[in-house]
C-alpha cells in the first residue's frame, strides 16, 4: 500500500488514524490510492499497536426476533464513527450456548459487551469472572442479581398496565400473559406486574408459559386456544411483535378470529406490525434508541439505567369480547 501511494509506511498509518501533520492533499491521495487497491488498515494490528479494542459483542436471545436487529442497528450506528465493530451472536434461548458465546467473546478481549440474558445472572458472572475489568450492559431484562450493572430496558410495568388497561375497558375478563418459562425469564418484572393487576382488579391469572420459539410456540398456543370457549383466554398479551405473529397464526388455525374471537397485544411496534390483517395493537418504544444508550454505557462508565418509555397503539387486533 505504502509502495502504491509512493509514500512511507508511517505516513500511511497517519491517515488511516486521522493524526495531525498530513496535508489534505496527500491525505486525499493516500485515499484514493486505498480504495483503488481495495486496502483495508488490520484492525487486530492497531488494537495491538494502540492496546485499544475495536471490537463489542452483543449476545442477544433470538436472532430471529427483528427487535435484536434493531436493537444491534441502533449500536452500531454509534459505534461506526469510533471505529468500533459489533459482533452479534445467539444464544437460542439456550443457558448452554450463552455460557459458550460468553466464553469465546471474552477470549477475544472486546471493549465491552452487551448481553440479553436467558433466566437468571449467570451469564452475567461468569463475564464479570472472565473479564472484570470490562465494561458490560444488561439489555431488555431486570435481574435482581446484578444490580451494580446497567440495565437498557423499555419500561415494562407501564408496557404491561397500558395493555392490560386497554384489554379490560374493552370488557375482556380472561387477559392470559405469555412469557418464556420461569426458569428462562428474564424480565420478571412484566410477570409480577400482571399478577398484580390480575389480583387487585379480581380477575384470575392466566399465564402462558412456553417456548418463544417458531413451530413449538404455535403448538403450544393451539393447545391453549382448543379449551372450551369459556375458558381460554379472550384476549393475550404478548411479550413482542415477533410472538404475536405466531398468536395470529394459532389462532387462525383453531378457526378463531383475531380482534374478534382473540384480542391481542405484542410489544415493540416493528415497522411490520401495522401491515398485519388486523394491525396488531401494541406497546411502541424506540429500539434503536435503546441501542444506543446501550453503546452510550459501554463507553461511559458514569452511566447508570436506561429505561426506555412506552406508548399504547392500537389497532384492529384488540375489540370487546365476543358475546357467547
Amino acid at each position: 500500500m505504502a509502495d502504491a501511494a509512493g509514500v512511507s509506511p508511517s505516513l500511511v498509518s497517519f491517515v488511516f488514524n486521522e493524526r495531525p501533520g498530513v496535508s489534505e492533499s496527500t491525505r486525499s491521495h493516500v485515499l484514493e490510492v486505498a480504495a483503488e487497491l481495495g486496502y483495508q488498515p488490520d484492525p487486530r494490528a492497531r488494537e495491538l499497536r494502540t492496546g485499544k479494542a475495536m471490537t463489542m459483542g452483543l449476545v442477544v436471545r433470538n436472532v430471529a426476533n427483528p427487535f435484536f436487529n434493531e436493537l444491534l442497528m441502533g449500536m452500531q450506528e454509534n459505534a461506526e464513527p469510533d471505529g468500533v465493530s459489533i459482533l452479534a451472536t445467539d444464544t437460542q434461548f439456550d443457558p448452554a450456548r450463552e455460557d459458550a458465546h460468553v466464553r469465546s467473546l471474552a477470549s477475544r478481549r472486546p471493549a465491552g459487551l452487551a448481553i440479553v440474558p436467558v433466566g437468571d445472572a449467570a451469564a452475567v458472572k461468569l463475564w464479570q469472572r472472565l473479564q472484570p475489568d470490562t465494561p458490560l450492559v444488561i439489555v431488555n431484562a431486570t435481574l435482581a442479581a446484578a444490580p451494580e450493572v446497567p440495565h437498557i430496558t423499555p419500561d415494562d410495568v407501564s408496557a404491561v398496565r397500558l395493555a392490560f388497561d386497554h384489554l379490560q375497558n374493552l370488557g375482556h375478563r380472561r387477559i392470559a400473559l405469555l412469557s418464556a418459562p420461569a426458569d428462562l425469564m428474564p424480565d420478571r418484572d412484566r410477570f409480577d406486574e400482571y399478577l398484580r393487576l390480575c389480583s387487585v382488579r379480581g380477575l384470575d391469572p392466566m399465564p402462558i408459559h412456553a417456548s418463544l420459539r417458531g413451530d413449538g410456540l404455535t403448538d403450544h398456543l393451539r393447545g391453549v386456544l382448543a379449551a372450551a370457549p369459556g375458558q381460554r383466554p379472550t384476549a393475550i398479551i404478548t411479550n413482542s411483535d415477533h410472538t404475536a405473529a405466531y398468536v395470529y397464526h394459532a389462532v387462525r388455525q383453531q378457526g378463531l378470529s383475531v380482534g374478534t374471537d382473540v384480542s391481542v397485544v405484542g410489544h415493540d411496534d416493528l415497522s411490520t406490525s401495522a401491515l398485519l390483517q388486523p394491525g396488531l395493537t401494541t406497546i411502541k418504544a424506540d429500539l434503536r434508541e435503546m441501542g444506543r444508550q446501550t453503546y452510550l454505557r459501554l463507553t461511559d462508565s458514569t452511566l447508570g439505567n436506561h429505561r426506555e418509555p412506552v406508548t399504547l397503539v392500537v389497532r384492529g387486533s384488540t375489540g370487546p369480547p365476543r358475546r357467547a
